[in-house]
């Protein structure tokens, strides 16, 4: 048995291997937009109308990547952010910087994103760093204030006819789940959290979930239980890239 035939009885598709899976997530190059996916995340500055149209018409449903919690030096709105809504670098990406939530500035600056998510023909939002509030922001964020922000932006990302992807802090699933229309997250079975957001699979909703390969699991045995649970798994590596592994 070859190692592709042996994947596949298992349930395990190459992404990109001619197989379908379900999703996939690419936030940086290379992309591989050729591939057979139901669901494709990707960030938006990468792709103009007209590509992501053409996902459109083959069936995809793309998604827009934003972060809601988050300053990104290399965004072109990087100058519309007041200097006292900047707050504390995240961790590993120092050329991001947390922002304070309670601002109506941060707000439009985040609808403006996600109108720009609609004008490029994107279906979906997948709203990154949701919990702000519950990180060293450098502000003092409550989870009211996450929740209140999260929910005022989900509403102006649907009236835009943008449906929404809660992103990772599970702590929020039970405020959350009868708003969103999906979840996605990462290292829900590195970190054991993949039972919290079962009230998503008793909704009927889609959860996405990412796994990075160098966290040292037993893909094999991840594979079997996320789909007990009902979770769309992948294995990626950490640049988040064409490539890597699909459970199906």
């Amino acid at each position: 048995m070859t190692l592709t035939a042996g994947l596949t009885a298992l349930g395990i598709f190459i992404i990109g291997g001619g197989e379908t899976a379900y999703w996939d997530w690419q936030l940086t190059h290379p992309y591989d937009l050729d591939i057979n996916v139901k669901v494709l995340a990707l960030d938006k500055d990468d792709h103009d109308r007209k590509t992501v149209m053409a996902l459109r018409e083959r069936g995809v449903k793309p998604v827009c990547y934003v972060s809601i919690g988050s300053w990104e030096e290399y965004r072109d709105d990087k100058d519309s952010f007041p200097e006292d809504t900047l707050g504390k670098p995240l961790g590993n990406w120092p050329d991001e910087r947390y922002v304070d939530i309670r601002k109506p500035a941060v707000a439009q600056i985040m609808k403006a994103r996600i109108e720009d998510c609609a004008a490029r023909g994107f279906m979906a939002v997948e709203m990154d760093n949701m919990d702000v509030y519950d990180n060293d922001s450098g502000f003092e964020l409550t989870r009211e204030d996450a929740l209140g922000y999260i929910r005022e932006l989900a509403m102006f990302a649907n009236e835009q006819g943008l449906e929404v992807a809660q992103k990772n802090a599970p702590e929020l699933v039970p405020d959350l789940v009868g708003q969103m229309d999906f979840i996605m997250v990462e290292e829900c079975f590195a970190y054991d959290f993949c039972d919290e957001l079962k009230p998503y699979t008793d909704a009927g909703k889609d959860v996405l979930a990412v796994e990075y390969d160098d966290a040292g699991l037993d893909w094999d045995a991840v594979c079997e239980e996320s789909k007990t649970l009902g979770i769309k798994l992948l294995l990626k590596s950490h640049e988040i890239t064409a490539g890597g592994k699909s459970c199906n």
